[in-house]
């Protein structure tokens, strides 16, 4: 075909773009399972985190509860309780009877000292008591080291606290401590007598909205629900009507008690909360052991969450898993690269993808290749069949025509005229039979009709046609026969049809121009049955047209050139047939030159 290279690039274009895309659809597979990995290792992270934020925040949660229960009296070392009966049911004033602090006497964990803060900004401690306190504290039964240890934190605490200004700003509000405290507390009942009920500092319901905001709904919530529950308990301890006490105006009853509130000064954790009286209001809390608080809170981190450290609410990055109860964000490394097993399903799904394509172009490469030789050999098989026809018809015409017209009036030239129109009409039957053979065999349709009779009976009957061909190449022909070969089931005239194409090869290629050409014909037996030896004394074969001799439609160059009859069909209907047959036809190896071909029947 002249435009063969047209349909290749064709083909390899459209290959290219099939391979490209299923590329393509492979890095994104693998793309996509990648991701997977990645999100899925980043969700198992992120169970590790909520877990370890759930467990800290139970331990933060839990502490931070029950100091909200805790009454705003128990922030001075020795306070007098409201409404004490004797054990004679009769009533005792308050004022009468003092009683010593829980935090007094109590080892809080993760809590160096707590703390209040007056409204001319003094700080005192439970926990240090003075003066009279401290010899009535040491009279029953005080530890003296506790007492030591206490005032060396509250040495260390009045260094490191904040100012009173710095707590009124947690709760939404500016406090002047240089104003009496008259006056102060004249102003609020003015600017606030109409609401003496308990408020709520508007500053934690905006921590609370940016704590949800921040926080997942569900452990903010809980939260929010203890602490304002704990520190409605608390307030109720300074509330005279919830202690059955006579009512009237109480110049120290206490208004309101707010939730504690983080608060970061000099890189020390402090909580706060303002409790709010009749006159004042003071500001109680608590310094955190931060070292040894931020140790029990890791300790709960799962050991497969990797690097976690816990950082300041306030100086961590953007988004970062917060804590609800502390002010404390938790930090993780970032998930490990994900390591991919070499086949996953879906790999071994690409692969096999990959080689159905491959094996898919492949196969179209080989069809389309076979399809342009078939058409390439049905060119040349038209083109060797018409020069094959136009030489004996034209010589029938010629012929014809002269013996018809009179124009030949010797008989000796009539005869030879005849005999040579006789030669080509077998030429003409012989190329004929070849091309119907090979074509029945292509379609299937070849039939066999196996006869059994001796060998040397065999060649007797092929004997006269055989003779015939040689003959007609002025060549001579010798036929051995083994003694004792036996018998053969074949289809004989498969067997002549073999016979005769090998001889006729050996006429036509196998002799030498000039002299009397030798052609052999060599029967006997072998390891696989009768073999069928036909030689001649001609050039040879050439190694390079070995491969190619038994291909259908082919023609060596040099018998092309020298235009020897024939299409190329003969050997390739040969091995057909022999096949067929249950045999084989190979090429043999010739000592004394020439060309060899073996028959093997069974």
């Amino acid at each position: 075909m002249n435009r063969s290279w047209l349909i290749w690039v064709v083909l390899v274009g459209c290959a290219a773009l099939i391979l490209g895309m299923f590329a393509w659809i492979t890095e994104r597979a693998l793309t996509s399972e990648k991701e997977r990995a990645e999100a899925e290792a980043q969700s198992l992270l992120g169970e590790r985190v909520r877990l370890s934020l759930s467990r800290m925040d139970g331990i933060g949660s839990d502490l931070l509860v029950a100091e909200n229960l805790r009454a705003p009296m128990f922030f001075r070392a020795y306070f007098s309780p409201a409404n004490i009966v004797t054990n004679q049911f009769q009533n005792v004033e308050q004022g009468i009877v003092l009683q010593p602090s829980p935090l007094l006497v109590e080892e809080v964990d993760f809590i160096n000292l707590h703390f209040e803060v007056s409204p001319r900004g003094e700080v005192s401690s439970p926990q240090v008591p003075r003066g009279n306190q401290r010899e009535r504290a040491l009279g029953s039964g005080l530890d003296q080291r506790r007492l030591e240890m206490m005032d060396t934190r509250f040495e260390a605490l009045q260094k490191v606290l904040p100012k009173r200004s710095a707590m009124a700003a947690v709760f939404g509000h500016e406090v002047k401590i240089n104003e009496p405290e008259t006056q102060a507390a004249n102003k609020w009942l003015s600017e606030n007598a109409a609401q003496i009920a308990p408020q709520k500092p508007k500053v934690k319901e905006e921590y609370q909205e940016k704590l949800v905001q921040r926080e997942q709904a569900s452990r903010s919530k809980a939260y929010v629900q203890k602490i304002e529950k704990a520190a409605k308990k608390s307030a109720d301890w300074g509330n005279t009507k919830s202690l059955n006490m006579p009512s009237g105006p109480d110049p120290d009853g206490i208004l309101s008690v707010s939730p504690f509130m983080p608060l970061w000064h000099n890189a020390e954790l402090f909580f706060v909360r303002e409790v709010r009286r009749m006159r004042s209001w003071t500001y109680q809390g608590f310094w955190i052991a931060k070292e040894e608080l931020k140790s029990a809170l890791m300790a709960e981190a799962p050991l497969d969450l990797g690097q976690a450290y816990l950082v300041r609410g306030d100086q961590s990055p953007e988004n970062p898993d917060r804590l609800v109860s502390l002010p404390w964000a938790l930090l993780t490394s970032p998930a490990p690269d994900i390591e991919i097993p070499a086949l996953t399903p879906l790999r071994k799904t690409l692969i096999a993808g990959w080689i159905a394509a491959v094996a898919a172009l492949l196969a179209l490469c080989l069809l389309l290749a076979g399809v342009m030789k078939l058409s390439a050999r049905r060119a040349a098989f038209v083109s060797s069949v018409t020069h094959e026809l136009r030489t004996p018809l034209t010589t029938f015409r010629l012929y014809s025509e002269m013996l018809a017209d009179g124009m030949v009036t010797d008989e000796e030239k009539k005869q030879d005229y005849l005999r040579t129109m006789q030669s080509e009409s077998e030429r003409l039957n012989h190329l004929v039979e070849n091309v119907l053979s090979y074509a029945r065999i292509e379609r299937g349709n070849a039939r066999s009709k196996f006869e059994k009779l001796g060998v040397a009976d065999l060649i007797e009957r092929m004997r006269p046609v055989l003779q015939r061909r040689v003959d007609q190449a002025a060549a001579a022909l010798s036929i051995e026969i083994a003694a004792d070969l036996g018998k053969v089931e074949t289809d004989v005239r498969a067997v002549e049809q073999i016979l005769f194409n090998l001889i006729d090869n050996a006429c036509k290629y196998g002799l030498l121009e000039g002299q009397q050409g030798h052609v052999t014909l060599d029967v006997r037996k072998g390891r696989r049955g009768i073999i069928f030896e036909v030689r001649d004394e001609g050039r040879g074969i050439d190694r390079a047209e070995k491969k190619r001799l038994f291909r259908a439609f082919h023609k060596s160059a040099h018998d092309a050139a020298h235009d020897k009859p024939g299409v190329g069909l003969g050997l390739a209907l040969c091995r057909r047939l022999a096949r067929a047959l249950g045999g084989d036809l190979e090429l043999g190896s010739s000592r004394e030159g020439g060309a060899s071909f073996v028959l093997n029947l069974p």
